[in-house]
């Protein structure tokens, strides 16, 4: 039994650490979250909803029984005991339901803001340009450590979080919008993978700020159409709108971005949002790329990995690629467009890749997109992934 102690305020010099004791399995531990004193009024200490959605996300994967001593919203616990638990039990049969103990409240919470994470990829970008059309703008920027930087924390990956909030910020001043920084030790305490945990894990930041959130943002990879759920459901994208729909509380609101936007809709919509331009970064974020943070070039991405490089032909499929020329290496793509285009043509045939189909598709729109010359690359990187595959096979014998 997991047994979780009421939540406490620590003030720093510069920050606030939110936290909470709990003992599990006779041992004592802690989950916090550190925030900058800029935003502590916001925080609650009567409220245990960020706590709450973590530590059962932990009880759950242990099998263990839990109960609180901080209150939580009567909404959220509904949300997670009827709608969230099923649907994780659903992926994973073979764990147990958990009795869950904790006392629920209508708090009285008055949040105005509208929030969204900036992770600075083309997601986060669309889910900021795409709120300003709708009665829900975004008025708040975040950036959370909650597993993306390393999915079981540590150092290393705490000290790419605070590398990376220096390129967020400088997006966030150029958009006028406030940017909040949440640290925290919610990987070291899930100890899981952040794949089918990241929405979760997100959230649980965002309820952290129950007197400044009334609407949130989530940007999901996958439009509602690829909504999946069932033990093949390894990445948590697929049922984002499940998790939305049960870690809400009476004041705060989930809503998904790109609910119905395929990712070429996405490239579209943020090619007409400037800041976009100046700091769209796609790279895979992995220390083994020799590429990233070259002393000789002022671009912010390696424009070699896969996610640059179907960013790159999305944009030149949409016309739009020579924007992106202070983020992009174009002199690189020009010289390897050809096979850039074989990759993205022998995801499409091969793979059946959705986003390699809908690039094409874009391109072809106004002549032929994919030139014959392509073709060959296509071919050879057929060939390279047969060779692995037939590798990976006689080493696991």
């Amino acid at each position: 039994m997991i047994k979780v102690d009421k939540v406490k305020i620590e003030n720093l010099d510069t920050a606030t650490t939110i936290y909470c004791d709990y003992e599990n399995g006779g041992s004592s531990d802690r989950l916090w979250y550190e925030v900058s004193e800029d935003w502590s009024e916001y925080l609650s200490t009567d409220c245990g909803d960020a706590f709450f959605v973590v530590l059962v996300l932990l009880a759950h994967y242990q099998g263990q029984d839990i109960s609180f001593t901080t209150p939580v919203s009567t909404r959220l616990y509904y949300g997670v005991t009827e709608i969230l638990l099923p649907g994780l039990q659903v992926i994973d049969p073979e764990l147990p339901a958990i009795n869950i103990t904790a006392d629920t409240k209508d708090f009285s919470f008055k949040p105005t803001e509208i929030g969204t994470a900036l992770s600075l990829g083309v997601d986060s970008f669309h889910a900021v340009a795409s709120s300003f059309d709708t009665p829900y703008p975004v008025t708040h920027l975040t950036l959370f450590n909650s597993g993306a930087f390393g999915d079981y924390g540590g150092e290393t990956s705490r000290a790419l979080f605070h590398k990376t909030i220096e390129s967020v910020n400088e997006a966030a001043i150029a958009m006028n919008l406030p940017l909040i920084t949440i640290d925290s030790n919610i990987s070291e305490v899930l100890n899981v993978s952040f794949v089918p945990t990241h929405s979760i894990r997100n959230l649980s930041f965002a309820l952290l700020l129950p007197a400044l959130f009334s609407h949130f943002y989530y940007a999901s990879g996958y439009p509602v159409s690829k909504f999946k759920l069932d033990p093949s459901s390894i990445d948590a994208t697929h049922y984002d709108l499940l998790i939305a729909k049960a870690l809400c509380t009476e004041s705060f609101e989930v809503m998904i971005a790109g609910l119905h936007d395929d990712r070429i809709d996405k490239v579209a919509t943020i090619a007409s949002f400037e800041p976009s331009t100046h700091y769209l970064n796609v790279c895979i974020l992995a220390d083994s790329n020799e590429f990233l943070d070259r002393s000789d070039t002022q671009v912010k991405n390696c424009s070699r990995c896969f996610k640059c490089v179907k960013t790159m032909v999305a944009m030149d499929a949409l016309g739009v690629l020579d924007n992106y020329s202070e983020v992009f290496d174009l002199e690189l793509y020009a010289a390897k467009r050809l096979e850039y285009l074989g990759w993205i043509l022998y995801d499409a045939k091969k793979l059946k890749s959705t986003h390699a189909i809908e690039t094409i598709q874009e391109g072809n729109k106004s002549s032929r997109f994919i030139p014959l010359q392509a073709y060959p690359y296509a071919l050879s990187r057929g060939k390279r992934n047969l060779v692995s595959k037939l590798k990976r096979k006689i080493e696991s014998k």
